[in-house]
C-alpha cells in the first residue's frame, strides 16, 4: 500500500507540468541548469495538441530531468502506458567541444545515435567554453558550431 501511494504522490507533482529529459553528452548540466530553471515557466507556449492543431499556452510549468534520472525508467510496458504523461515532452542534447577533429570523430557519431532512437522533439544546445578573449579559440567553436547546424537541421526545422 506504502508504495502505492508514494507512486500516486509522484504522479500527482508530476501531471500538473511538461518534463523535459536532458540528455547531458559534455557534463554540461551543472553549469547551465540556474540558467535553465531561471526561465521556468516557459511563457506564451506554443504545443501542439493530439490533432497536431497549435494551442497556447499563457504559462506552462515545465520540469528539466536528466535522461539517467530513475523517474524516467519505467520498469513495465503497461506503466508506459498508464503514465504516459511522465514521458518527456523534448530532449534537451547539452554539447560542447573544442576542434572539428573531435567532433567528426566523438561527438556527431553519439549525436546521431541520440537522436535516431528520440522519437520525441529533441533540440542540440551548444554552449562554447572558449574563453571571450581567445579568438582562436572562438573561431574554434563557431566552425564546431556551424557543422552541428549543417549536420542537425533540416528544410523542415531548425534544431
Amino acid at each position: 500500500m506504502a508504495n502505492f501511494l508514494a507512486q500516486f504522490q509522484t504522479i500527482k507533482t508530476t501531471a500538473d507540468r511538461i518534463v523535459i529529459s536532458v540528455e547531458d553528452v559534455s557534463d554540461l548540466w551543472p553549469t547551465v541548469k540556474n540558467a535553465f530553471e531561471a526561465r521556468l515557466p516557459f511563457k506564451r507556449a506554443s504545443l501542439n495538441n493530439k490533432t497536431r492543431n497549435p494551442v497556447s499556452v499563457e504559462q506552462l510549468p515545465a520540469e528539466f530531468i536528466l535522461t539517467t534520472d530513475s523517474r524516467l525508467r519505467s520498469r513495465f510496458p503497461q506503466e508506459q502506458l498508464l503514465f504516459w504523461f511522465r514521458e518527456p515532452y523534448a530532449t534537451v542534447v547539452l554539447v560542447t567541444c573544442e576542434d572539428l577533429d573531435e567532433f567528426k570523430t566523438i561527438l556527431k557519431p553519439r549525436l546521431k545515435l541520440i537522436v535516431q532512437n528520440d522519437e520525441k522533439e529533441w533540440f542540440i544546445v551548444f554552449v562554447s567554453k572558449a574563453h571571450p578573449a581567445n579568438d582562436q579559440a572562438n573561431k574554434m567553436a563557431k566552425k564546431v558550431y556551424s557543422k552541428l547546424e549543417v549536420e542537425f537541421s533540416s528544410k523542415k526545422r531548425e534544431r
